[in-house]
């Protein structure tokens, strides 16, 4: 009997009953059941996982084989010992809550064969809430540099395996861990491989969240994740010499890995667990954490890295525990998040720890912008303009820094969400108002007046009203929101009405019969006879 093409390898514990989907999803594959072999471990399962295994098994003998066990803690064991048990001239992992696309299989298979690469990944689509690492593949490709790409950011091991690579290596998973396992294999799979492929031409494998949550990765403890990272650095120090290579993954650990570690569940810990990881973290930093990495990182990331490196574990916890939106201060050109540690002398952090150094901070800076009034204004016939007002959590932002305008929606599109470009891409409105800004202790209040008769010019539609904001590299452009009860309804001029939706966003209609009259004649205020 010939090698199968491919060993799928799942390790399974108390899964049901996704195992049922992940098991179907393989046995569908079009690269034919004659050509898969599928060893599943069954580590302890507790529900009727095992019994669901076993029936497949009873189906399918020629190519789903079982194996039970005693529970290990964890994916790795269970794992390992399918491989030991492989034939197929590639390795598949699979996980019990997770399921493939019907061709994934072949077009891996096929990819690697034309191409001799030793590892392909195909791309991954998130169910149930569960979130897909979208970054890594924006660079697709047959061979894929690694790890100087951003398939840093895919280091699980949901991936095809040469075989040959993985026994050559002697390639296995790390069992004194019960999270990350599988992230050191990976990295020296594919620092190893002639090449390594990136596919993302099809949905091949779909990530799945229990409505349960009871991934390994969610409920593993911090403690565990700290040892398992250190364990993820030795790796990558071992397999790379000092340089960019190796600060590659070494930044991902910071911006990942490490983050996790300094979120909500830290300040739940008791004082000596607090300890262990701020200590650990900052080791970690005061090793690996280059002034480069330190300037690529998100502002928000960078201050708290920055206060577990300084063991500051009270101000750490204030900023795990600071409520957005955050303050911004804006100061010959630089501009500075005011989360906890700014110029607080006690914090002794430099400013740059809270400068945006390339990093957009989209949401956090649209959730500071709040509507203040929106009225009609004038009384002649050239003198109707629409006055809008809000505030900005900026302080000391230039009037030039600010733009406020309308821009002409297609249809009954709604307003475009918020987004951010490089400032010197140049975004702005068709139809912009005159600004002013008042300063107002730490926000700004801009005042915005947009003369009426421009839109006479203009065809009939809808227009959405917008701000414009320059703040560090990015423009932010800001559907500006309703406030409410602050809109002047009454009095509106003929032919304009004001609109908003359930997000708030203002938008402008002017009607066919406004610019076919002249907006100009419609805005005159009526006589009495």
């Amino acid at each position: 009997m010939n090698a199968p093409d491919v060993t799928v390898v799942t390790a399974v514990y108390n899964t049901m009953p996704y195992v049922t989907r992940c098991v179907e999803s393989v046995l569908e594959q079009t690269l034919g059941v004659d050509r898969i072999e599928l060893i599943a471990v069954d580590d302890g399962s507790t529900d009727t996982s095992g019994a669901e295994l076993d029936r497949f098994a009873e189906a399918h003998p020629e190519t789903v084989k079982v194996v039970h066990q005693v529970n290990s803690g964890g994916p790795a064991n269970p794992s390992n010992v399918a491989l030991e048990l492989a034939t197929g001239r590639y390795v598949f992992f699979l996980g019990s809550d997770d399921h493939l696309g019907p061709e994934a299989l072949e077009r891996m298979v096929n990819c690697a064969d034309e191409h001799s690469s030793d590892v392909v990944m195909g791309l991954m689509v998130g169910v149930g809430g569960r979130r897909a690492p979208k970054t890594a593949f924006e660079q697709p490709g047959t061979d894929v540099p690694f790890p100087r790409s951003k398939l840093v950011w895919a280091l699980s091991n949901t991936k095809l395996f040469r075989r040959d690579l993985v026994e050559r290596l002697n390639l296995r998973f790390c069992e004194d861990v019960s999270v990350y396992s599988d992230v050191p294999f990976t990295i020296e799979a594919m620092a190893n491989a002639r090449k390594v492929s990136n596919l993302a031409d099809y949905e091949y494998y779909y990530t799945v969240e229990r409505e349960n949550a009871l991934n390994v990765t969610y409920s593993s403890k911090l403690s565990e994740r700290l040892f398992a990272i250190r364990r993820i650095v030795d790796t990558i120090c071992r397999l790379y010499e000092p340089g960019p290579e190796r600060d590659a993954l070494l930044y991902r650990t910071f911006a990942y890995e490490q983050w996790i570690l300094l979120q909500e569940g830290f300040v739940v810990l008791d004082g000596a667990g607090r300890r262990e990881i701020c200590d650990g973290v900052a080791d970690l930093a005061d090793a690996h954490l280059t002034d480069e990495m330190r300037r690529r990182l998100p502002v928000q990331k960078r201050v708290r890295l920055a206060l577990a490196q300084a063991r500051d574990i009270p101000r750490l916890i204030e900023a795990i525990e600071f409520v957005e939106p955050v303050g911004f201060t804006v100061e010959s050109g630089r501009a500075f998040a005011r989360y906890p540690g700014f110029r607080d002398d006690a914090a002794k952090l430099d400013d740059e720890t809270f400068e945006l150094l390339g990093d957009k901070v989209t949401v956090r800076f649209a959730r500071g912008v709040e509507p203040r009034r929106f009225v009609w204004t004038g009384a002649g016939r050239d003198e109707y303009a629409i006055e809008y007002s809000f505030s900005l959590p900026v302080e000391g932002i230039d009037a030039e820094a600010v733009k406020v305008g309308l821009v002409r929606l297609k249809g009954d599109k709604s307003p475009r969400k918020r987004t951010a470009r490089p400032a010197d891409e140049g975004a702005g409105p068709q139809i912009e108002a005159d600004v002013v800004c008042e300063p107002a202790g730490d926000e700004t209040v801009v005042i915005a007046r947009m003369p009426c008769a421009e839109l006479a010019a203009k065809a009939p539609g809808r227009w959405s009203l917008r701000g414009y904001i320059e703040l560090g590299d990015f423009v932010y452009d800001l559907p500006l929101k309703s406030p409410h009860d602050r809109v002047q309804r009454q009095g509106l001029p003929r032919g304009v009405s004001v609109e908003w939706g359930d997000k708030r966003a203002l938008a402008v209609r002017v009607s066919e019969r406004a610019t076919r009259r002249g907006l100009a004649r419609l805005l005159r205020p009526s006589r009495k006879k």
